[in-house]
């Protein structure tokens, strides 16, 4: 079921749906930081489980959206962390996620993650969620989690980011930047969907660890010249099973190196996660963030799995989330 709201209106699931699907329309004056104004200014949110419950937001990469824990059919993207007996439990907590923005056939451009805090913080509001007990957010999803409690203090109690810092490091837009040029390259060859392709392939490369791929890959070559190797098959398959608008790519990855949150304005107690292998937010950076926020706590961990451990290492980092955003404060 999707809703689309104009007035703030408290619905719930209908029919005891453990989803419900909410469209929200933001307000004729949201600009974005651009100045831009949005060609479909809506937000597209999904609330898991029972909303009587204390509200969580939860976030992701720019290949999430608002399916989160949709286990029973297996949809949702965080569904080994998100359901019922879960590190985030859905018989404790009612579940947020969202869709980023821009929306399918956007015409405005430069999207930050203080713009995606701002059109959320608005959405919630209009569905009567005045103050989240946690957000709990994962490499972009941890920089709109951070921009969030930057301009909204006193609506967040807990704050749990992963796989993210204050800002991009040089090196992941350096990786990133190639990504958008061979989007936009693709796009002046007509071959748009191949473009997105290889962008794709080129992250998935970032994502992972050597080490991994190491594991999983051996060195033979193919008959001839230019024949794809084993790793290769396995990124030409991943690239092409990827589906999103290349003008949404660009936006969401230029959005990663727009994001700056000063660490001051983070008053929010606050748990940061960093896997040592991740090579597109360095554990070194979020340790620096956790140590300038004013009540922020620091777990590392290593992982085979790079910048995906927050989707892979749910039995490492799932305790470690449970017990921050179950404790009870000071």
């Amino acid at each position: 079921m999707t809703a689309v709201l104009q007035s703030p209106t408290r619905l719930t699931p209908p029919d005891n749906d453990p989803v419900c699907d909410f469209g929200v329309i933001l307000p004729p004056d949201f600009r974005l930081a651009s100045g831009e104004r949005l060609s479909r200014p809506e937000i597209r949110l999904r609330v898991h489980g029972d909303p009587s419950m204390p509200a969580i937001v939860a976030a992701g990469g720019i290949s999430a959206g608002r399916c989160v824990g949709d286990h029973a059919a297996g949809e949702g993207w965080w569904r080994d962390i998100v359901r019922v007996g879960g590190a985030v439990d859905l018989s404790k907590f009612c579940v947020i996620g969202f869709d980023f923005l821009p929306n399918p056939g956007e015409t405005a451009r430069t999207v930050t993650s203080g713009d995606q805090a701002r059109a959320l913080a608005f959405a919630l509001e209009k569905i009567n969620v005045a103050r989240l007990h946690a957000f709990v957010g994962a490499s972009y999803g941890g920089m709109v989690a951070l921009a969030f409690a930057a301009r909204f203090p006193q609506r967040l109690e807990k704050l749990c980011v992963l796989s993210a810092a204050d800002r991009p490091h040089p090196a992941a837009t350096a990786l990133r930047g190639i990504q958008r040029r061979i989007v936009e390259f693709g796009r002046r060859l007509g071959a748009p969907g191949e473009g997105v392709s290889l962008a794709r392939q080129l992250a998935m490369v970032t994502y992972r660890t050597p080490e991994e791929f190491k594991q999983r890959f051996d060195s033979a070559p193919g008959a001839a010249a230019g024949d794809p190797y084993g790793v290769c098959a396995y990124l030409i398959a991943r690239g092409d099973a990827y589906d999103m608008a290349p003008e949404r790519f660009v936006t969401l990855s230029d959005s990663i190196d727009r994001h700056a949150v000063d660490p001051a304005e983070i008053q929010t107690p606050a748990l940061f996660l960093a896997a040592t292998t991740d090579r597109l937010a360095p554990s070194e950076d979020i340790r620096r963030l956790a140590a300038s926020v004013a009540d922020g706590a620091y777990f590392e961990f290593a992982s085979l799995y790079g910048h995906d451990a927050f989707l892979k290492e749910a039995a490492v980092i799932g305790p470690v989330i449970q017990k921050f955003i179950e404790e009870k404060q000071p």
